[in-house]
């Protein structure tokens, strides 16, 4: 069934660096896995709550990692892909150069968007 309307995530990138973040299979040894979203400095993003659990479902298990892009290199933090499914809205900021997540709830009618492809959650 086809629907205009979907649960959102709002994504925000507060760390004042670029923020990646990548959708890896269980078992990707070098853990490179898929791109999903590439924050800018101050950018923020929106993505289906259910996206990752829906992928799970018919691929296998996987991860999420968010990784903030530092001048000495990198600090990552790696959720379960189901923690984008209970937050309406998560922002990513440094904190002594480590990656930190405030999370937020929102109630389901809060989280609703239309969407463009008519794919429903």
């Amino acid at each position: 069934m086809a629907c205009a309307f979907a649960r959102m995530t709002d994504i925000e990138n507060d760390t004042g660096k670029v923020v990646e973040i990548r959708e890896v299979e269980q078992g990707d040894d070098d853990g490179e896995g898929e791109l999903v979203a590439t924050l800018p400095i101050g950018g923020r993003t929106a993505i289906r709550g259910w996206e990752f659990l829906d992928r799970m479902k018919y691929l296998g298990p996987r991860t999420i990692h968010v990784t903030a892009i530092l001048a000495a290199g990198t600090t990552t933090k790696i959720f379960a892909a189901r923690y984008f499914a209970t937050y309406g809205r998560v922002v990513f900021r440094l904190h002594n150069q480590k990656l930190v997540d405030e999370p937020e709830k929102m109630s389901g009618i809060r989280r609703m968007r239309p969407v463009r492809f008519l794919a429903c959650v």
